[in-house]
């Protein structure tokens, strides 16, 4: 998905005809990959769609897996890249004890590491994809959206029903993804 596929959603959920004309390149009768957008309010939707995603990257975060030598005690960030958060530090397949700061990730030993964390959001532009994790879809990041783009626009009450929306789609994505039950095993 892309940030204009969302940005069309949200317009399409939002009832702005205009923005999505816009965004689909109709206004001008133009093909919309080939326009340059430089409408304001299109222009915002798009900022919107950033910082829900950047949001959403928190609740449902996308991790990516590096190994990193630590030297002296600590894998400089240098080794991992723009970190969010490490979510697990393990050498030969256990995990390890580990403390995360401004100077990278302090173990108890020097060697060779992998490290679970989630990167940085860094905005996209209108054309390229949004990573997000497992269990976010585009139909969330639109809320989020729309909800960011009421806000923007002074239209609170608008704002917290998307908000409302939101935060029941990911609530009810959450339960169904840590309510998996084994099946049954039947004793001899």
């Amino acid at each position: 998905m892309t940030v204009r596929q969302i940005a069309l959603s949200a317009a399409a959920i939002l009832q702005a005809d205009d923005i999505a004309a816009i965004l689909s390149g109709e206004a001008d009768g133009e093909n919309a990959q080939a326009s340059e957008i430089t409408d304001g309010d299109a222009l915002t939707l798009i900022k919107c769609v950033n910082l829900a995603a950047a949001e959403a990257a928190g609740d449902f975060p996308v991790l990516s897996v590096v190994k990193a030598e630590s030297r002296n005690g600590v894998i400089p960030l240098a080794a991992i890249g723009d970190v969010s958060a490490v979510r697990e530090v393990s050498a030969g397949g256990r995990a390890v004890h580990f403390t995360f700061d401004g100077r990278g990730v302090k173990t108890s030993f020097d060697g060779t590491f992998e490290v679970t964390f989630a990167p940085q959001y860094k905005d996209a532009g209108a054309d390229d994809g949004v990573a997000v994790g497992a269990g976010a879809d585009k139909e969330m990041l639109a809320y989020l959206a729309a909800r960011n783009f009421c806000l923007v626009t002074g239209r609170t009450d608008e704002a917290s029903v998307w908000d409302q929306r939101y935060n029941a789609e990911a609530e009810n994505k959450r339960i169904r993804r840590r309510a998996v039950m084994p099946r049954r095993a039947w004793l001899a």
